[in-house]
């Protein structure tokens, strides 16, 4: 895509596709991972076409992206525990007596608030909602 974006332009390559020049830009930029299926289609039709048939088959593979680990799952569970750890790490760091560099000050504010961030974002399943018991008919 991106050799014939610059063959012609975003507007024509994304008339060759069926799309538009906007959803082209984004997939030569990277910011679509994975077009759709459809989009996908068009483009091996259109590659086809400008390189032969006798194009073999290419498997499609993910690009295996990191993702950091989640304090949440390396510290205590909740959000006073895993907040007490690391203060206990670095005021053991401190204790030492090794001359911890200037910047582990805001490295640990930086964790504290991190931390806080993972289990503000968490979102608890809803309650099915009960209703009241029912109240049995006087006799």
């Amino acid at each position: 895509m991106s050799e014939l974006v610059a063959d012609s332009n975003l507007r024509e390559a994304g008339r060759l596709i069926g799309r538009g020049r906007e959803a082209v830009r984004r997939f030569v930029g990277g910011d679509i991972e994975t077009p759709h299926d459809r989009t996908r289609e068009a483009i091996a039709r259109l590659y086809q076409q400008k390189h032969g048939a006798g194009v073999m088959q290419a498997a499609e593979t993910r690009h295996p992206v990191s993702s950091p680990t989640p304090l949440k799952l390396i510290l205590p569970q909740g959000v006073e525990r895993a907040t007490t750890e690391i203060r206990a790490i670095f005021e053991g760091l401190r204790r030492g007596g090794a001359d911890l560099p200037a910047s582990a000050s805001a490295v640990e504010t930086w964790l504290l608030r991190r931390v806080r961030e993972e289990y503000a974002a968490e979102v608890p399943y809803p309650r099915k909602r009960q209703r009241p018991p029912r109240k049995k008919p006087a006799e």
